[in-house]
């Protein structure tokens, strides 16, 4: 990477790290906005860049998040109710597939994603299978059906535009 992508980036990322950092701190002084600015800056000097076939498009991912918060939400509701039931209809097992989608950070979305949904737990992931450990036949079944798979590929682009 040349130094000018390679300076750009690193300030683009310490600024959209001293935001959030800003912004969840609740801490709004000089002091705590720079440290914020200085843990950012360091963070975003030893990050090294991701460089795969994959084009992120952010819009697509503003749409991921609420749909992603969503499925946290009723999954938490059917765990719940799963759990609390006299006749617990739990019947855990494990799921191997295809992931549907590729490269490592459309890989870690999706892991991450499939973990952040209660009921389920990724368990190992790489290019050509996908693991996870399902609550219930429900949690184990949208796994087969790729929901969140299908998700993470609206906002990736591999390589070609595919």
């Amino acid at each position: 990477m040349k130094k000018k992508q390679q300076a750009g980036r690193v300030l683009v990322l310490t600024a959209f790290l001293s935001a959030i950092w800003y912004l969840l701190s609740g801490m709004f002084d000089p002091l705590h906005f720079g440290t914020g600015v200085v843990a950012a800056f360091v963070i975003a000097l030893n990050v090294a860049p991701v460089s795969d076939a994959t084009t992120f498009r952010p819009g697509r991912f503003l749409l991921f998040v609420p749909w992603l918060i969503g499925q946290v939400v009723i999954s938490n509701l059917r765990v719940a109710r799963v759990v609390l039931s006299r006749r617990a209809a739990i019947s855990p097992g494990f799921v191997a597939q295809a992931p549907g989608v590729t490269g490592p950070r459309a890989l870690t979305t999706l892991g991450c994603s499939t973990t952040l949904t209660p009921g389920t737990l990724t368990i190992d992931i790489d290019d050509d299978e996908f693991f996870v450990h399902a609550l219930d036949v429900v949690s184990a079944q949208d796994v087969r059906d790729g929901v969140i798979a299908r998700r993470v590929r609206e906002f990736f682009l591999v390589g070609d535009g595919r």
